[in-house]
């Protein structure tokens, strides 16, 4: 491996090495709408010390409720 690749390797993990920044106070995102007025979403940090963790695409979309396909028919 050359010495270039080793540098452009090192600056792209970099962001990946310092983790997410810190934020101070979480702005809601306004959209417009069509017809020239704005929703607002409000966006709220996860509370520190509390487990608020996204959930799960396989334990919500499992596959034991889905309707199964009856081939009798």
């Amino acid at each position: 491996m050359n010495r270039f690749v080793r540098i452009a390797t090192g600056i792209a993990l970099l962001p990946a090495m310092t983790g997410p920044l810190p934020v101070a106070a979480a702005q809601p995102l306004v959209a417009p709408l069509c017809s020239g007025g704005t929703v607002q979403i409000p966006i709220r940090a996860p509370t520190p010390g509390t487990s608020e963790a996204p959930c799960c695409a396989k334990g919500c979309h499992s596959g034991s409720r889905r309707k199964r396909l009856d081939r009798t028919q």
